[in-house]
């Protein structure tokens, strides 16, 4: 399984929220760039970057996204604000490998398919964020359509992979959701990508138990609770 590492952006700086909230911040570095290339040193084999400020509808860290993708050779899945297709052509252009979406795709019936059919499946990943059995959208302000019938929706427009983020244990190292992966996977034969809440190399191996394709991991790396050394294979 992948471990990912994940730059929140905002205001150009890295940082992490606690389960989403914008008034929860912790600042982590000034240098997202320096942030990337270490991680890549480390061992990282693609990285997870967020544009906040483009997700909360107040701003944009495009120029620092496309900055990290001309600074390291593994490949970048962002995500964060892509609502159009004109929005996920632009950070494609810029150099990710990957858009993740999320609002649009939840709301907006034809949205993923029309992703897809322009963009191609590999470059393509549905968001699925999570709170209380629904979906949260627009930065996680908004409550979404239940769970089960998002994901059976977004599977039958042809989403290629889920990000699935608990939001109630997102930046709180205190281990990710079992219960909801195992749902999830219940539900869909697409891969899903794990996010929130993982704290231990250990969370990790439990995570890749479940079948689970990749984990994004954030704090727990800033924190130095887990080190890519413990779960890159070299």
């Amino acid at each position: 399984m992948i471990v990912i590492p994940a730059i929140d952006l905002r205001g150009g700086r890295c940082v992490r929220l606690l389960r989403g909230d914008p008034n929860a911040e912790t600042e982590y570095d000034a240098d997202p760039i320096g942030v990337a290339r270490r991680f890549e040193e480390e061992g990282a084999r693609r990285l997870h970057v967020v544009d906040l400020n483009a997700a909360l509808g107040n701003g944009s860290n495009r120029e620092t996204i496309a900055a990290i993708c001309r600074s390291v050779a593994v490949p970048v899945q962002t995500g964060g604000g892509l609502r159009s297709l004109e929005a996920i052509e632009d950070v494609l252009e810029a150099g990710a490998s990957r858009a993740v979406l999320g609002t649009a795709a939840a709301l907006e019936d034809g949205f993923v398919r029309d992703a897809v059919e322009r963009f191609g499946e590999e470059r393509i990943v549905v968001a699925v964020d999570a709170q209380a059995g629904h979906l949260m959208v627009r930065g996680w302000q908004e409550q979404g359509p239940p769970i089960a019938r998002a994901i059976r929706n977004l599977a039958d427009q042809g989403a290629p992979r889920f990000l699935v983020t608990s939001v109630v244990v997102d930046g709180t190292l205190s281990g990710p959701d079992f219960a909801l992966y195992e749902r999830v996977v219940a539900l869909t034969d697409r891969p899903v990508i794990a996010s929130g809440g993982v704290r231990s190399a250990e969370d990790v191996r439990g995570l890749r138990d479940l079948g689970l394709e990749a984990v994004v991991v954030g704090k727990a790396l800033y924190e130095k609770t887990l080190r890519l050394s413990e779960v890159v294979r070299g």
